[in-house]
């Protein structure tokens, strides 16, 4: 069985002792227990007449405010593309990026099929039981100084040698960025009196109107410093010792007695009292490789911070000072600080059961809407899908349809290092931990799964990820209540939704699905649920303000192709051998009734519909 995921019991306390809840505006439909596949070989083709071929014309109906943005004109993105903060500052480039998804006419909004698509297609994914493949193959990175959780004792042991208790020395080494080609390297420092940095305090950094850049860098300044032996110095008022060497004295120019280094300063934090003063290249020393892969994690981590101190590759300019970590003679992850952020030893996709992942399987949502081998070891043969959506057009003869522009709260993207929700989690309370603080008091700890968590607990990604739906909203429920300086601001948008109640239509075609193929198209329409309730879909953005929440309803046409083609004409009009069926729902309980039969007998328990399934109650 996969590992169940348990919330907290109790609240808990922030560093200044007061207690909270955790409150998402998400949850997850767990991980299936086994994955419904189809076989291969008996998915129809595109050149015979069988199963069922139709269209469904769907009516769609906003139930709150709806955004999707509209793709940029060429014109518009050749000017902002690269600087779309910039682009925020200019109030008719602002109202031109908020407009909804259109053709022609910006007053006519329209939804892209392709949306829509993907929207039922996850839902077919997640009621079909199929694979969880879509995850990424990435590994995360993660700093965690001061958390008190599992997590941070992890990340202190990759970074820190504690050598009996309470004394550490760093396992971090100091050097300069190269870069030969295309290719980056590290060129380490000098190794002086066993390390290749120093620390200095605030009080005995020079002025650095003083010092010369140290090679074009914004953060590196060049200096002479007088060192003090390397050794254990008293941290957090002699709590902690930590080994490294402190600078005694520093000037801006050579003097005799004084060693060369390189200030790299990383910014002033609440308190903090040193910076780093790295050691010069060592000329000698093997240069260590970067891969490509940490190129890219590197990248993708860089903060607005980083760009602000460093410049926008951060530490990728030639000779920018960097901290390195190795083991077992591999470079891990470098940064700008002693305390970088590391990458996980494990990604998402390695916390998915490789039972649900299986490339060389197909499942259901697959064969429906068709696939491409993704990996070079997939050696399935591609499959064009069976099911066509049309883009969602505005009903017409509606007014009154358009909200104002408006600035809503920051939408930022998902945070899978958030372990704490992403995860499933064992023990989520706090614990006594056995050991006592500087006060005597019982020190509590938090026993957290994450990306790298070791056993007893064994821990899968808790699923898809489903945003709550909010009820009624208005617009002043979704607005930014603080004031926006767009001058200076870098993480607001602008957007002109459409109001809820407004109608759009739609339509799906499809081609030679299978009475459960067909059925799995209409569960995913429908969401039948228990009777008397109103399920309604998610589409487009702001879904953690309550944004996006729409009903459609469906009406099923099938097609007779024989009769279709035996005749030309039914009397005046042609003859299109379509039908509306009277009972759409036999299609339903035959998709019902294939996965029910398949999957897993303990998940499934008693169940006679997918309604009545613990999963599919998390979705519904």
């Amino acid at each position: 069985m996969n590992p169940k995921h348990h919330n907290p019991t109790r609240k808990r306390r922030d560093r200044r002792g007061n207690e909270f809840w955790a409150h998402a505006p998400y949850n997850f439909v767990p991980l299936p227990e086994k994955v419904v596949t189809v076989d291969p070989d008996k998915i129809p083709g595109h050149d015979v007449y069988t199963g069922y071929t139709g269209y469904i014309d769907c009516t769609l109906e906003t139930r709150s405010p709806l955004y999707t943005r509209c793709a940029l004109d060429p014109d518009f993105f050749a000017r902002w593309a690269d600087n779309i903060r910039e682009m925020m500052k200019d109030d008719a480039a602002r109202e031109q990026y908020a407009q909804f998804f259109h053709l022609d006419d910006a007053e006519q909004p329209v939804i892209p099929g392709s949306s829509l698509r993907g929207m039922v297609r996850a839902l077919v994914e997640i009621a079909g039981y199929g694979k969880m493949q879509w995850v990424t193959n990435e590994p995360l990175v993660f700093r965690a100084v001061g958390d008190r959780t599992s997590l941070g004792d992890y990340y202190r042991r990759r970074l820190m040698k504690e050598d009996r208790a309470r004394y550490f020395t760093p396992l971090v080494q100091a050097g300069y960025m190269l870069k030969q080609g295309s290719y980056w390297f590290i060129q380490p420092a000098k190794t002086i009196g066993g390390t290749t940095f120093a620390r200095i305090h605030y009080d005995l950094i020079p002025n650095k109107e003083s010092l010369a850049k140290w090679r074009g860098c914004k953060n590196a300044y060049l200096l002479w410093v007088r060192l003090g032996d390397y050794n254990y110095q008293p941290v957090r008022g002699g709590f902690l010792h930590l080994k490294y060497t402190p600078v005694l004295e520093a000037r801006p120019e050579a003097t005799p007695g004084f060693q060369e280094g390189v200030l790299a300063c990383s910014g002033k934090m609440k308190k903090k009292q040193r910076e780093i003063v790295v050691f010069p290249p060592d000329e000698s020393a093997a240069l260590i490789p970067v891969s490509d892969d940490l190129v890219r994690a590197y990248r993708n981590q860089i903060t607005k911070e980083q760009r602000q101190l460093l410049g926008d590759e951060g530490v990728l300019n030639p000779g920018q000072p960097v901290f390195y970590l190795m083991e077992n003679d591999q470079l891990v992850f470098f940064g700008h600080t002693m305390l970088f952020r590391l990458p996980y030893q494990r990604s998402p996709l390695d916390l998915v059961p490789e039972k649900l992942r299986r490339i060389d399987s197909v499942d259901l949502a697959e064969a429906m809407f068709g696939f491409v081998p993704q990996e070079k070891n997939d050696r399935r043969q591609a499959r064009a899908g069976r099911v066509f959506f049309t883009n969602a057009c505005l009903e017409p003869n509606q007014t009154g349809v358009w909200l104002s522009q408006v600035t809503p709260e920051i939408l930022s993207g998902p945070k899978p290092t958030t372990f704490q929700h992403y995860l499933t989690q064992q023990e989520p309370d706090e614990v006594d931990s056995g050991k006592r603080d500087r006060k005597g008091n019982p020190k509590m700890e938090l026993r957290l799964d994450h990306y790298a968590s070791p056993p007893p607990h064994e821990t899968t990604i808790r699923g898809h990820k489903i945003y709550w739906h909010q009820g009624p909203i208005k617009l002043d429920d979704v607005r930014e209540r603080d004031r926006v300086d767009w001058s200076t601001d870098t993480q607001h948008t602008a957007i002109r939704p459409v109001k809820a109640g407004v109608t759009f239509r739609f339509r799906i075609y499809f081609e030679n699905l299978r009475d459960f193929e067909l059925g799995a198209l209409l569960w995913a329409l429908t969401l039948p649920g228990d009777p008397g309730k109103d399920y309604c879909h998610s589409l487009g953005m702001g879904k953690p303000l309550g944004m996006g929440a729409v009903k459609i309803t469906p009406t099923l046409y099938l097609s007779n192709r024989a009769e279709r083609y035996t005749q030309l004409f039914a009397g005046s009009d042609w003859r299109l051998g379509e039908e509306k069926p009277s009972d759409t729902q036999a299609f339903v309980r035959s998709f019902e009734d294939f996965v029910l039969s398949k999957m897993d007998a303990q998940e499934r328990k008693q169940a006679q519909s997918l309604k009545e399934v613990e999963r599919i109650k998390m979705l519904l």
